[in-house]
């Protein structure tokens, strides 16, 4: 009990003026406390055969660094866990440097062992100048006092491999960063060298279509048709991957200004509506008219809206309604898209914002890239998204919600950030 009395006393004590005012005010305090000519707390070397002194009061440098002092018989004692007192420095055969003792002025030593968790990290040596006695009572004080000296240093020890480790970790994941950065302009090299052949193949089965260099049979132009969806298909998927590695290395700062959240979600609107007349899908918009405004880039924030209304519509039959709801409370800007299609099925649903993830492994349409997106776009503004179905209230569609705080600034970094804090 009275080690771990000690030790909880010991914390906010450290935590306030730290280790190594803890220890010289130790010394002190006994040294003046016992009317000694001094005190010093002695360490164990990593071979534990010797012993340095770590922190003194009332002694010489010179005494101080007259050398190592040997793990014998005497320091033996001590470090089993036995308080040992020599009352004539002069004329005891145990003490290791009699003449700088005797230079010193020492004649008394007073050796108790500093107990701690992890086992005696060394011994606490009270000097007198004059020969005395200590009774049981007062060895037994002081005998506390060199435990909490103990469980100080065992706390200095614990920060001071929490810091080497926490240095390893921020090395490895300065790495891990480079060498992910790395990775990145690698992706983009080759989706930037994928995209141009891939459009010039698709801008060449276009001039055939047009009949321009013959006749186009009917069979023809189905599979010519079919091959220029795929490489629509094919020209998004490096899209999203160049955005997405983008977003990854945080190199959208250019994009980045005060934007108007009305005049984005206006634009996010018209081209609803471009993807959904052509389909006989209605569109149900309800928007604050004062919407604050917020820095970050329009760029993204119009990717994020459009990615949500794409996919309602992807899924929403003809007839049925597309909400789009954008309104503000004291701390933050809301926004949602609802539909009225088949919805989610549960099992699939916490899944639906990872990379590459399709509801329908067999779909054409869609990267699987598009959610992961919206994802981290939110998350660089501090804010949060998450996906209900069937829609609040109702029992059929899906409902997608951002919300985002008010006065966030967009963050370029959070993803390095939220690494370090969850490792």
């Amino acid at each position: 009990m009275r080690k771990r009395l000690l030790y909880e006393i010991s914390k906010p004590v450290i935590a306030a003026v730290g280790v190594e005012n803890v220890l010289r005010a130790i010394v002190e305090s006994i040294t003046l406390g016992t009317e000694a000519k001094g005190c010093s707390l002695l360490l164990l070397n990593p071979e534990g055969d010797k012993l340095y002194h770590r922190v003194s009061y009332g002694i010489s440098p010179e005494y101080v660094n007259k050398g190592l002092i040997e793990v014998d018989e005497n320091v033996r004692q001590v470090l089993s866990g036995k308080a040992v007192f020599i009352r004539d420095v002069a004329h005891d055969p145990r003490v290791q440097y009699p003449e700088a003792a005797r230079k010193e002025g020492i004649a008394s030593i007073l050796s108790i062992p500093m107990r701690s968790y992890g086992g005696i990290k060394g011994i606490m040596r009270i000097y007198t100048s004059e020969p005395r006695d200590f009774s049981e009572e007062e060895i037994d004080f002081l005998d506390s006092i060199a435990e909490l000296s103990g469980l100080v240093l065992e706390k200095e020890e614990e920060h001071d491999r929490l810091a080497h480790e926490a240095e390893r970790v921020r090395g490895e994941l300065r790495r891990l960063s480079e060498d992910r950065e790395r990775f990145l302009q690698f992706i983009r090299m080759v989706a930037h060298d994928l995209k141009a052949p891939l459009a010039a193949v698709q801008s060449y089965i276009k001039v055939i279509l047009r009949g321009s260099v013959g006749p186009v049979t009917e069979k023809q132009r189905t599979w010519l048709e079919r091959s220029v969806k795929r490489i629509d298909n094919m020209l998004q998927m490096i899209s999203d991957i160049v955005d997405l590695s983008k977003l990854e290395a945080g190199l959208i700062a250019p994009e980045l200004e005060t934007v108007s959240w009305n005049r984005v979600l206006e634009n996010c609107v018209e081209v609803a509506r471009g993807l959904a007349d052509p389909k006989g899908v209605r569109l149900v918009v309800e928007i604050d008219p004062d919407l604050p405004e917020i820095f970050g880039s329009e760029i993204r924030l119009c990717q994020l809206v459009n990615n949500l209304v794409s996919n309602a519509v992807r899924y929403t039959p003809e007839g049925k309604r597309i909400f789009i709801r954008a309104f503000q409370d004291p701390d933050r800007v809301t926004v949602y898209v609802e539909d009225e299609g088949c919805g989610i099925r549960p099992e699939i649903l916490p899944k639906i914002f990872d990379d590459f993830f399709k509801g329908d492994p067999e779909a054409q349409e869609g990267t699987g890239l598009g959610l992961s997106i919206c994802k981290r776009i939110v998350e660089m503004l501090h804010g949060r998204i998450w996906a209900e179905s069937p829609a609040p209230g109702r029992d059929i569609g899906t409902r997608v919600t951002f919300a985002i705080p008010k006065g966030a600034v967009c963050d370029l970094a959070y993803r390095e950030r939220r690494k370090e804090d969850e490792s």
